[in-house]
């Protein structure tokens, strides 16, 4: 049987990376071996992704240490070339577009062993973000690039990749999503924190994202107390974000606002289910993009760019920077359904954002292997 190395980092790539596990495990014509690169405080892979997709304790690690971001680059390659020579796989599948899956790719090509990658072609065009250069990188020496929407086909074929390289298998996040959803649909989390559906909004903060300096903090402290006077505010605390909060001193200001709720995070499936019964997501990363537009829950990204423009062309995504104003008339729009209500209410999902992607790239890769 043909072994296969699947190899991821953090979250995004796991929630890539499980699907395809799973798919290829089914099949039965390949064993897939699942790596991940973590400290040694992280949980490489969740428990709810490890349960729902079959991978158990199958997975193996890559141990970084609390290193530069060049040093940890360099201990992904010598890890994964280690694991690497021991298993012998035909192809690295590499997930995500962090230190692990740059490193699992260079180790595959300095290896001889054939590199796919998921989510191929996705570009923010901003070159100051570490995962852009990431994953210019990863597809620049990659041999399979499967696409989960048609702009990763445009970016490729302009940077000059091979159309016979290209595959279009749709969004393994949505996969993930669709797995989940049995356990989200069982949790009622929202009923549980006193909350009725539809009747809050969620907001993701990124402690290393937009909101890390304090003056966007500050903006954010006071946009959600403009929130709270319309609707309750939902807070899930990203690890780091307490003491992101502390480190400004705005801790207790945040603690203090009426109507805002600030709860422990839920994981995943949680996550999913909160999203499911909200009716709005206020983020400032990537993070539930593409499982809002398939939800059709209307987003505001507190960003300039994002790496999934199918998810503001024709879902439900709107990025508004910074602007707190702007922000603000968005938000009462679309609880007010306002003049910007129907930029954020679109309910076209993407081409196959339909729960099948890991099944289509199994068929791939028993065609070309």
């Amino acid at each position: 049987m043909k072994k296969l190395l699947l190899a991821a980092g953090g979250k995004p790539g796991a929630l890539l990376l499980a699907p395809l596990y799973n798919a290829l495990k089914k099949n039965g014509t390949f064993r897939p071996l699942a790596v991940f690169a973590s400290s040694k405080t992280e949980e490489p892979l969740s428990r709810e992704l490890s349960t729902c997709f079959g991978i158990g304790d199958a997975c193996g690690t890559v141990t970084l240490g609390d290193e530069s971001p060049v040093q940890q680059l360099a201990s992904v390659i010598t890890g994964m070339e280690s694991v690497i020579a021991r298993e012998q796989p035909v192809l690295v599948m590499v997930c995500g577009s962090d230190n692990a899956a740059l490193g699992a790719a260079l180790a595959a090509t300095k290896s001889g062993i054939p590199v796919a990658v998921a989510d191929a072609g996705l570009r923010s065009h901003d070159r100051s973000d570490a995962d852009e250069i990431n994953r210019i990188l990863i597809d620049s020496i990659a041999d399979l690039h499967f696409i989960s929407e048609h702009s990763g086909e445009y970016n490729l074929i302009n940077e000059g990749v091979a159309d016979e390289k290209v595959f279009f298998s749709g969004n393994l996040s949505i996969d993930t999503l669709v797995a989940l959803m049995e356990q989200a649909e069982r949790a009622n989390l929202a009923a549980e924190l006193g909350l009725q559906p539809k009747k809050y909004a969620l907001v993701l903060l990124n402690p290393a994202g937009t909101i890390a300096a304090r003056e966007p903090l500050e903006m954010t402290l006071r946009l959600l107390k403009k929130m709270s006077g319309l609707t309750t505010v939902l807070v899930p605390l990203a690890a780091g974000l307490e003491e992101l909060m502390k480190q400004h001193k705005l801790d207790k200001a945040f603690s203090r606002v009426e109507g805002l709720v600030m709860i422990a995070h839920p994981g995943h499936a949680g996550l999913l289910a909160l999203l499911r019964d909200s009716v709005l997501l206020i983020t400032d990363s990537e993070e539930l993009q593409a499982e809002s537009t398939v939800m059709n829950v209307p987003c505001l990204t507190m960003m300039d760019n994002t790496a999934r423009p199918a998810t503001i062309e024709i879902g439900t995504n709107v990025l508004v920077g910074i602007d707190e104003e702007d922000i603000m008339s968005r938000i009462e729009d679309i609880l007010h359904a306002g003049e910007h209500a129907d930029s954020s209410r679109r309910n076209k999902i993407p081409e196959k954002w339909d729960g099948a992607a890991a099944t289509r790239i199994v068929e791939v890769l028993g065609r070309v292997l």
